[in-house]
């Protein structure tokens, strides 16, 4: 057989000319589906075939192999290829055969070629080197296909490996190599039984490989491996050439079940006793089930809640201010299969406001879709109140310290102190508030302000308030400060109470008043001048006064028959300015003692006041037609004389600029916090807006004498008034579209 092929042989090449010869040579080297291509030393290409041609996409006479940087050769990973590691370079440099080396051809366009190279070197009949022959085959589709499955693998976000028949690792993904506690290179090629011997010690392991290599079916496990000290979950494929494995850590997973186990046989014996309510929410069927104790506290009817309720129910008891907080913890909870705690007010069946708190945990499938949320409830309602009370005691206690701008002490109930802010420090001279109890006051000096008599250590507003009494009637002390100066201090004080009613702290709040004392006796100084000015109005001035115009008088009863017409009208002239400038010092001793001559301020019902005032001026009202109307008025606190001087000034100048129609006037009030605002109306001549002020400053007219009578005193004796009340003031009007005169006084403060 070998001799007749050798004969074949020998007659294929040697029966035609070398011509022929060469042509069936190259005719039998171009049907051949491999690349084959000669190089020459210099790596020059001499010879290729039609296959070469297609997968080089280069004509033979442009072929150098050797440092050719035309050439963009790339490694498995698509790194460039370094000089002297192209094929050409390895078997020149190394004169021996190279076998299946892949590398890629990176194209111009981006795309790769990949080949596997085989190559051998030639030598000459000097036995120099003199070329090599390459085999290159496509293998872009297998190459391709392998990237795939690799990155498809090492994707797999449960950990994943490959054994051999032999149970040889032949493939491990990233996730495999975290649980293994093993890298790449340390698996590939070694015996999982012998890496593992634990492994194979297990029964279920050992059995569920065996089973899954003899029956070519799946197969699967779940236990606690000693040696990675994890709960593993594991599944097995089989197929001809081994097994293909699907494992995943569930630790966390079996010790929440393990934990809700515990919590559940708890938690039906705390239900028993009627603490708590437990639930368990089916969520995609919606089906919220619950026991009569969890059923009450929502007021759901028990045996609907026992078939299950839909989540919108329960959330519908929740109180409104709480609901859309708590929707979203759960919607939190089921997205992220997280646990959950929650504490809100709920609505009973009593209709009652009560405290709970909610805890549970959201079960999700392997995909993480919520299926099923169980918990429980506990009813916090006394233990909330408690603590909503301290809050709002610590909140009362900070917004003195915080918003009062005055200085504030707190003292226990034993009478040490125990805090105080910065404006009480400042007050004293330096922080001094190291007092540990009442009798160590006696290092604070002061005297009584109005007396001058020391102040002892039971003297002082703490004291009086850790006895229980509020202290809203201000002690005013003169204390000799730490830094030296002397002030003049207010101090208002008020207990805070436990539950059981006894004084758990004192808190002392305190003014420097030194400044204001100081003006209040400038001020007095000043009223007592106005006063002798006053005076010396009333008696020094008028008795002139009258004199003038007790010989006017005289004149114009004796003499009115020798005067000419000229010289009566100089003398009525004369009688009028006179009396005028009486009714001007009147009207300006009045305006000087409505701080000095004034009541005490009481209660007084402004009703009886109009009343008064309207029975006052009924001759003018009657006069002029005018139409009083009026709202029920209230009490205020002030002095029933002045607010009688004031309505009286109002109405009358009413009347006075009505126009040309009769008045018609309003009267109305309006409550607006701790004090009224009172208003009158009337439909009368107007004032322009630019004099709204002016109209308030004493001997101000805005018409003439002969226009509307008057001394200009009228408004601003009733901003006296209206000030020393503790309001203000003010008018709105226009020309001809009548007046509104506002002003404001204190409520009576029971009302």
């Amino acid at each position: 057989m070998n001799e007749r092929a050798e004969d074949v042989d020998a007659r294929f090449w040697d029966s035609e000319d070398g011509l022929k010869a060469r042509q069936r040579c190259r005719s039998l080297v171009n049907a051949i589906d491999d690349g084959i291509t000669v190089v020459d030393a210099a790596g020059e290409v001499t010879f290729e075939n039609e296959r070469a041609g297609d997968l080089l996409e280069r004509p033979r006479d442009v072929l150098v192999f050797a440092d050719d940087a035309r050439w963009n050769f790339v490694d498995e990973a698509g790194e460039r290829l370094e000089p002297g590691d192209s094929p050409f370079d390895r078997v020149r440099a190394r004169q021996t055969p190279i076998s299946d080396q892949i590398v890629g051809l990176r194209r111009p366009s981006g795309a790769c070629t990949w080949l596997s190279v085989d190559g051998a070197p030639h030598w000459n009949e000097n036995d120099e080197f003199d070329g090599a022959v390459f085999v290159f085959e496509d293998v872009t589709d297998q190459h391709n296909a392998e990237s795939e499955v690799e990155e498809i693998l090492g994707r797999v976000t449960d950990a994943f490996y490959a054994l051999d028949e032999d149970f040889r690792f032949t493939h491990v993904n990233n996730r495999a190599e975290e649980l293994l506690q093993a890298t790449e290179d340390e698996l590939l090629g070694e015996v999982l039984w012998e890496l593992y011997p634990e492994a194979a010690e297990i029964d279920d392991v050992w059995n569920a490989f065996q089973a899954a290599m003899e029956t070519q079916e799946s197969q699967g496990y779940e236990l606690y491996y000693d040696p990675l000290e994890f709960w593993v979950e594991a599944t097995i494929y089989p197929s001809e050439t081994g097994v293909s494995v699907y494992f995943r850590d569930v630790t966390e997973r079996k010790e929440r079940e393990q934990y809700l186990e515990a919590a559940k046989t708890q938690l039906e014996a705390a239900t028993e006793a009627g603490a708590v309510g437990t639930w368990e929410w089916h969520v995609l069927e919606d089906s919220f089930v619950t026991g009569a104790s969890f059923a009450r506290t929502f007021g759901v009817d028990p045996e609907a809640a026992r078939e299950g309720v839909p989540l919108d129910r329960i959330l519908s008891s929740i109180h409104e201010d709480d609901r859309d907080r708590v929707a979203a913890e759960i919607e939190s909870a089921v997205e992220h299969c997280g646990t959950y705690e929650a504490e809100y007010r709920v609505w009973n069946a009593d209709d009652e406001l009560r405290w709970v708190v909610a805890r549970g945990h959201v079960e999700c499938d392997e995909d993480g879709n919520a299926e099923r949320f169980p918990g429980a409830l506990t009813d916090i309602t006394e233990r909330k109140r408690a603590e909503l009370e301290v809050e709002k005691q610590s909140r009362e206690l900070e917004t003195l310290f915080q918003v009062l701008p005055v200085g504030a002490v707190v003292a226990n109930a034993d009478g040490s102190l125990r805090r105080a802010n910065d404006t009480a420090r400042d007050i004293w001279g330096g922080d001094v508030f190291d007092a540990e109890s009442v009798e160590e006051y006696e290092k604070y000096p002061a005297v009584w302000s109005d007396s001058g008599e020391p102040v002892g250590p039971e003297d002082w507003t703490m004291y009086q308030v850790l006895q229980g009494e509020e202290v809203t009637e201000p002690n005013v002390y003169e204390i000799d400060a730490f830094d030296g100066e002397q002030r003049i201090i207010m101090e208002h004080g008020k207990p805070v109470r436990d539950e059981r009613g006894n004084v758990s702290r004192a808190v002392v709040t305190l003014t420097d008043i030194t400044e204001r004392r100081a003006y209040q006796r400038k001020l007095k100084e000043s009223n007592e001048r106005l006063e002798q000015f006053a005076y010396a109005a009333s008696h020094d001035l008028q008795e002139p006064l009258r004199m003038v115009t007790s010989y006017l008088q005289l004149l114009e009863r004796r003499y009115s028959d020798v005067f000419d017409d000229d010289g009566q009208e100089f003398l009525e002239f004369a009688v009028d300015g006179a009396e005028r400038m009486r009714e001007m010092i009147d009207g300006l001793l009045e305006y000087s003692r409505v701080d000095t001559r004034g009541d005490p301020f009481e209660p007084v019902d402004l009703d009886d006041v109009l009343e008064d005032v309207r029975e006052d001026l009924t001759v003018r009202i009657n006069e002029s037609d005018a139409e009083i109307a009026t709202d029920d008025l209230p009490r205020v606190n002030g002095d029933a004389s002045q607010l009688r001087q004031l309505f009286q000034n109002l109405l009358t100048n009413a009347i006075e600029y009505r126009g040309d129609e009769p008045p018609q006037i309003d009267a109305s009030a309006e409550r607006a916090g701790d004090h009224w605002v009172l208003s009158v109306r009337d439909e009368g001549v107007g004032i322009d807006r630019e004099d709204a002020e002016r109209i308030f400053e004493v001997f101000q007219r805005l018409h003439t004498h002969e226009e509307h009578p008057g001394t200009g005193i009228g408004l601003a004796l009733c901003e006296r008034i209206v000030e020393r009340h503790g309001g203000e003031i003010w008018v709105e009007s226009a020309p001809d579209e009548g007046a509104t005169f506002s002003f404001t006084l204190p409520a009576v403060r029971a009302e």
